[in-house]
């Protein structure tokens, strides 16, 4: 039997998390795709896209959603041709150097992050 884990109105991190999570073996399903649509006629939050897992792995798949949402952001950097960059690239777009050795991150406090709801 499956067990809603969680919902959101961001249907491309639902999918990620998704991903993230059946690349750690726990098979999910994501409902609600479509029916954003029906909100207003439905209620709203019945309608939000939905992540899915077997019973069996629920607890294991909230303790890998908790470490996701933890995980630390890294820190924007500078190449040596001059592009600006985002932490989570780890090449340039622009030459294709790599990023530079950055300490270890530290983790971001859990409300920084709106976009997580477990």
């Amino acid at each position: 039997m499956y067990r809603r884990l969680t919902s959101h109105h961001n249907l491309v991190l639902l999918d990620h998390w998704r991903n993230l999570l059946e690349s750690e073996g726990i098979p999910c399903e994501l409902r609600n795709r479509l029916l954003g649509s029906a909100a207003g006629e439905l209620p709203v939050l019945d309608c939000e896209p939905q992540l899915w897992v077997a019973e069996h792995d629920l607890a294991h798949a909230r303790r890998l959603l908790a470490s996701i949402e933890a995980a630390p952001a890294l820190p924007d950097w500078q190449c040596a041709c001059g592009e600006r960059l985002e932490g989570s690239f780890s090449e340039c777009w622009a030459c294709g150097a790599s990023a530079p050795q950055q300490p270890a991150p530290q983790a971001r406090p859990r409300d920084e992050d709106p976009e997580f709801v477990a």
